[in-house]
This record gives C-alpha cells, structure tokens and sequence, in this order.
C-alpha cells in the first residue's frame, strides 16, 4: 500500500513574516500601554495611602559599600513589611548604578547637589507610605529581630515617641560594648541578645540619630527635623526637646542590638549647630519647669490628630496666633482662632514661611479679603485695653518677654522666636508683676523649623 504524500508547507515570504512580526509588535505596545495606563491609575487613586510597615530611610553621601551592606542586612535580617527609601547626596562612588540593578526593591532620590544628613532625612520623610518611619545610618548593620524589638516597644505604649536600639559605637546609655572577632560572632551574640524583653527598656531624654523609630502620627504632630541645625547628633537632640514638648516619652530598647561602623564622636562646643540649638532653647530650662506638666494640662497626650480637638494642632500650638503665614503654594493665610484663611487680593506685607505640615495642622476657614485684614491690624494695634491683649508683646519687671493673645501671656523662649515670627515688629506693652499675674499663662512661644526640601 502506497503511502501518500504529506502536502509540503511553503515558506511564508520575507514580506508575510515582517507582517507578522509587527502585528506582534503592535500587541506588545498595545499590551504595554494598557498595563501602564492601569498601572498609573492604581498608583494614583493609592497615592495617598500608606501600607502597614516601616519606611526604613538611608542618606548617603558617597558611602556605596556601606549602603550596600546595610541593604543586605536589613533583607537578610528583617521578616516584618518594610520599604528602603535612599536618599543620596550627589555621590559620585556608583551608588545610583547599584541602586538601578535592585530592580525596583529600593525606593530611592539621586540629588544633584548635597543638602546634608537632615535634608536627606526630611526628604525621605516626604516619600515614605510605612505606618512607622525609621532612620537608618548608612554604617549600621541590622540584626535578627532587630526591626521586631523596636516595634514591640514603640507599640507597648501611646505614649512613647521614639524608640532607639543600642550599638557598641553609640554614645551614653545606648553604648554596648562588646568583643567579637568578625562580623558573623556579631551576629551571633546579637541573636542571642535580641530575645524580646520589656525589662531592657529605659527611657532617655534623646537618641541617636543613626538608628530611631517613629509612628507617622508623630512626624504628622512634631514636623520635619530642623534644617537650620546641619550636624545630625544636634539636630536629633532638637527634635527630642520637640517630642517631649507633645508630652511623648523616648525610650533605648537594650534587646535590640545593631552594629556600627562609625564611631560617634561629639561635635565642637563651638560650632554652627551648637550656637543655633542654643539659641533656639535658650529659655527652655528657665521658663519651662516641667514639660510634662505643659503636655497634660493642654490634653496633647497621645490623643489622634482631629479636627477641633486643641492637641490636633501639634507643634502649630506653640506658635503664635494672628500671624500671615505661607506653605508651598502661593496663597497667604491669616491664622485666627486656630483657623487658616486665605487671603485674597495684594499682600505686600511681610509673612512667615512654614512646612506643610505645620500649615496643615488649621483647618482652613474661610477667605480674608488683604485690604480688610490690613484694617482688623490697624484697629488692633489701637487698643491699650491690657484686659484683651491680641497679638502683643508684654514685658515683665524682669525683662522677660510674653506674647499677649486672647487674654493669656505665653512666654517667648529666645531672640530666634522672636525674630523668626517677627515678634519684634510688634507694639510693646510693659506690664507690672500684678498685671501679668492676672493673665493665665499660655503655651510658650518656640522658633519655627528651617526647611529646604520639598518634593
């Protein structure tokens, strides 16, 4: 039986296989472009959302095997959800070649220009979507349940602030000093070390800026770290001050131990950071007895941040009211009875610059026409009735200086409150030790932030 013949297959010509390589082509860049479009529309409509983890955020400066080697750690040693945001200051070592090849597993900021450890810092503030936002120096090796601890006694009370580990380079109580011969001992003593226990807890009245951990609320509350101070260790003592004045508690958790390879050294006495914290908290110790005390009597312990309640106004309390201040944006606001209102028309007057977050801590009122607001000053600036003191300086027998609002007198703390919120404009009112007795006492009036960054 003769088998037949199998039909032969004729080869498709040039033409018919470039015809369907481009309508597999096109397929793609239709596929590609849907994707996109749906990418960009879920990124969008969860853009202002945040996922329940930790924002882990790096500066760097030229520290590429450093960075490397704390990325490494914190993936090996880390189990809870998390995110890396570096944010690095123009380096020049590779970093952002390295950063590339991670393939989307590091968030990250390459800056032309380097605007320092705390600039950096606030920028990855700005960018983070954890729940809790850690800072992380670029020198520290995270260990096994190093992430965890630290959680457990951020979470163990409201009213703890800030948590920090310990480290064999840190200073003070968070200074652990240990003997092992190489990397892999350290992580073996750490395993051990790291059992979770609440009695290795302690509180203290600041941390290390190389290693803190935080709940958003609380960056929401406090604000962005003071650019003004440029040396990190001051920087994180300034903002320490401005944790406890919100009635938050910061506390170094001995069962939390990470490594470092930068020794921490103390700054000069004599040096641009010192002068500016000094001059900043110069009256803290003398005009504030007791911040706890401050925190409890105005109710802005622990409570979430809500519109109407007095401690949703965060570090915005202990600033000045009857103020023109300014965010990002171009619209000046008039601050009234905890309320922003934007000002229309030509302002041509000085105004005070502020964060966002400190702006966002009004709720928004409505509208103040500029030639109005101009006349509701001047009226004011009339009245010598000591009884309805609005937006005035008072001077005391001492010498010392109030700002008079609403009928209480809250004490300035320094010459850089007064020159950052322009107090020195204001009319004087000099009072006797009887007058300034029958005023309550207010919130203490504190310097704003300096801040650079914006995204």
């Amino acid at each position: 039986m003769r088998r037949k013949k199998r039909p032969t297959r004729r080869l498709k010509s040039n033409v018919g296989l470039q015809n369907n390589a481009q309508k597999r082509l096109e397929r793609y860049r239709i596929g590609l472009n849907e994707g996109y479009r749906e990418g960009l529309q879920a990124g969008l409509e969860s853009y202002e959302g945040y996922f329940e983890g930790t924002s882990i955020i790096i500066p760097s400066y030229n520290q590429l095997e450093a960075v490397k080697s704390c990325i490494e750690n914190i993936m090996d040693h880390t189990d809870l959800p998390y995110e890396i945001i570096v944010i690095d200051n123009g380096s020049s070592d590779g970093l952002e070649q390295y950063l590339k090849q991670m393939d989307g597993q590091v968030r990250y900021r390459i800056l032309s220009d380097s605007i320092g450890f705390i600039g950096a810092a606030n920028r990855g503030f700005m960018m983070a979507k954890g729940t809790t936002l850690l800072l992380l120096n670029s020198c520290i090796h995270p260990t096994e349940n190093w992430l965890d601890n630290l959680l457990q006694c951020l979470h163990s009370e409201l009213s703890i602030g800030m948590v920090g580990p310990v480290s064999n380079q840190f200073s003070g109580s968070q200074r652990l000093e240990l003997e092992y011969e190489d990397l892999a001992d350290m992580h073996e003593f750490a395993r051990v070390n790291n059992q979770s226990d609440s009695s290795k807890w302690h509180e203290a009245e600041h941390l290390s800026y190389s290693c803190l951990i935080m709940r958003r609320d609380l960056l929401e509350r406090v604000g962005y770290w003071d650019e003004g101070c440029q040396n990190a260790a001051f920087a994180a003592k300034d903002y320490s001050v401005r944790v406890r004045l919100q009635g938050y508690s910061m506390v170094y958790a001995r069962d939390a131990y990470v490594h470092s390879d930068e020794e921490q050294t103390a700054a000069l006495e004599i040096s641009e950071s010192s002068s500016y914290i000094a001059s900043k908290w110069s009256g803290l110790n003398e005009r504030i007895a007791d911040m706890d005390v401050i925190a409890e009597s105005h109710q802005f312990l622990f409570g979430p941040l809500q519109e109407g309640n007095s401690h949703s106004l965060g570090e915005a309390a202990f600033y000045p009211r009857r103020m023109v201040v300014k965010g990002l944006g171009s619209t000046l606001y008039w601050i009234e009875d905890n309320v922003r209102r934007p000002i229309t028309g030509v302002w041509n007057d000085p105004f005070i610059s502020l964060s966002q977050l400190d702006l966002w801590h009004w709720r928004i009122g409505e509208s103040i026409e500029a030639l109005s607001l101009q006349a509701l000053l001047g009226s004011q600036s009339s009245i010598e009735d000591v009884a309805f003191p609005g937006g005035r300086i008072g001077v005391g027998p001492d010498k010392k200086s109030y700002y008079l609002e609403d009928g209480s007198k809250r004490p300035i703390l320094s010459r850089l409150a007064v020159e950052s919120w322009g107090l020195q404009m204001q009319n004087q009112v000099f009072l006797s030790e009887e007058e300034l007795s029958a005023l309550p006492d207010g919130l203490p009036i504190i310097a704003p932030i300096k801040l650079y960054q914006a995204l």
